[in-house]
């Protein structure tokens, strides 16, 4: 299963709470060709879907992760830290 770490727990949820989305909207891990941004993947804002692995931080729905792609990143970490380009989410695949 996919691993989000705390760190990268803390960041989601802080950037949930300074976006003030609108009820039901939770911030969706994507990848190519939902994710159009710079790198291999990116965090979108979207609404919960059935099939979804919903991570929680305390009791705060910070992120979801649609079936197909949690399948592939099944040994994957998720993690916020600092990098040679700054601060930011990265996506350790094993």
């Amino acid at each position: 299963m996919l691993t989000v770490t705390n760190a990268a727990k803390d960041e989601l949820k802080r950037i949930q709470e300074t976006r003030g989305l609108a009820p039901g909207k939770c911030l969706r891990l994507v990848t190519p060709p939902q994710w159009v941004g710079e790198g291999d993947f990116g965090i979108g804002i979207d609404d919960a879907r059935e099939d979804d692995l919903v991570v929680e931080h305390g009791e705060v729905k910070v992120l979801l992760v649609d079936f197909d792609l949690r399948q592939k990143l099944e040994k994957a970490v998720l993690d916020f830290k600092q990098t040679p380009r700054g601060a930011g989410f990265t996506l350790d695949v094993f």
